[in-house]
């Protein structure tokens, strides 16, 4: 389980409506690293794509 991502800390609009997916992030932090879950996701791999380009991301994967 990781932390998840409040809604005040969304950029896209279509992340504060209800439904979709759950997407966990591994990223550096620090000198160790942590799981952020971004919830109501509606286009999952798209999403994984792009935050798979942002440096210190190490993974992403939809949660099942």
């Amino acid at each position: 389980m990781g932390f998840i991502v409040e809604d005040k800390y969304r950029t896209n609009e279509l992340s504060l409506i209800p439904g979709g997916y759950t997407v966990c992030v591994r990223e550096i932090y620090r000198k160790s690293s942590r799981v952020l879950e971004y919830t109501k996701i509606k286009k999952p791999h798209a999403y994984i794509k792009t935050v798979s380009k942002t440096e210190g991301v190490l993974s992403a994967w939809v949660k099942k």
